[in-house]
C-alpha cells in the first residue's frame, strides 16, 4: 500500500531526514494539546518536561537544595513538554522512573531530539489512572505536587461512553488501534507518532483489504455448468 508523501520512504531514511526533525520540532508548538492528550489517556504513559530554552530563572541543571536556598519554586510556565509516550513495561513508579532515566541517557528514542535526561528535568507518570510528577534531583527523583493541573476533561470523560472515538483528533478514549489516516493526520498536526504503530497499521489495513477481497470472492454465487447428455452414437445397422 503506497501512502506516498510523508511516509513514502522507509523508516531509517525517514528518521534521518530533515523533514523528520522538522516534525519533531513542530510538536513543541502544541504544548497545551499534547499535555491534554497525556492527561486524558486511559493507558499508562509518561511525559518529560525540560526547562524552557530561555530559562528565565537560570534553574537548568540545578538541584532542589539549590532552588530552596534561592527561594525559587518550580513553575510549570518555565518548562516545555518535550516528550510523551506509553509506558511499555510494568513496574512501580520508582522502577519506571529508573528505567526512563536509563533509556533517555543510553537508548534515546529516534524522535527524542533533546538533551539527555538530567537534573532539573521533570517526569510525569500516569499509571493506574493517577498522575504524579517527579523532579530529577542530584540523586534519584523527588515527587513534586501541583506541577500539573487536574485534568479538566476528567468529569466529562466519566459522563461519556468509553467508545466515543476522537476529540479534536487528539484524545482517543479507548483501546482502538489507530488507522494509517489517523496517524498521518496526527503527524501533520504536530503530534508525536510511533513509527512501529504506523507500520502495524499499514500491515493491518493491507491484511484487512486482502481479507475483504477474499470474502467478496467467496460470497459470489457459483456459476453452475449444466451438464449436457452425451450424444448417442448412431446404432449399428443390423
Amino acid at each position: 500500500m503506497d501512502h506516498g508523501g510523508l511516509f513514502g520512504v522507509d523508516h531509517e531514511e525517514w528518521e534521518k531526514s530533515p523533514q523528520f526533525h522538522e516534525k519533531v520540532m513542530e510538536r513543541q508548538e502544541h504544548q497545551q494539546e499534547r499535555e491534554q492528550a497525556f492527561l486524558s489517556q486511559n493507558r499508562d504513559c509518561f511525559a518529560i518536561y525540560q526547562v524552557s530554552r530561555d530559562d528565565p530563572q537560570n534553574v537548568r541543571f540545578m538541584n532542589l537544595d539549590w532552588l530552596k536556598s534561592h527561594d525559587i519554586s518550580i513553575d510549570r510556565s518555565n518548562y516545555d513538554l518535550i516528550y510523551t509516550a506509553p509506558l511499555r513495561e510494568s513496574g512501580t513508579v520508582p522502577e519506571q522512573l529508573e528505567k526512563l532515566y536509563q533509556q533517555f541517557n543510553l537508548e534515546k528514542p529516534v524522535d527524542f531530539h533533546s538533551p539527555s535526561m538530567s537534573v532539573s528535568d521533570i517526569v510525569a507518570i500516569r499509571q493506574d489512572g493517577k498522575v504524579s510528577c517527579h523532579y530529577c534531583d542530584s540523586v534519584g527523583f523527588t515527587q513534586i505536587p501541583g506541577f500539573l493541573p487536574e485534568n479538566p476533561l476528567k468529569n466529562a470523560e466519566m459522563a461519556l461512553e468509553d467508545d466515543y472515538g476522537m476529540i479534536d483528533g487528539i484524545i482517543n478514549n479507548g483501546a482502538k488501534e489507530p488507522t494509517v489516516a489517523e496517524l498521518e493526520q496526527q503527524a501533520r498536526s504536530g503530534q508525536p507518532i510511533s513509527l512501529m504503530e504506523l507500520a502495524a497499521a499499514t500491515h493491518r489495513e493491507e491484511r484487512e483489504k486482502k481479507k475483504s477481497v477474499m470474502e467478496q470472492l467467496k460470497g459470489q454465487p457459483k456459476t453452475e455448468h449444466k451438464k449436457t447428455a452425451p450424444k448417442k452414437s448412431a446404432e449399428r445397422e443390423i
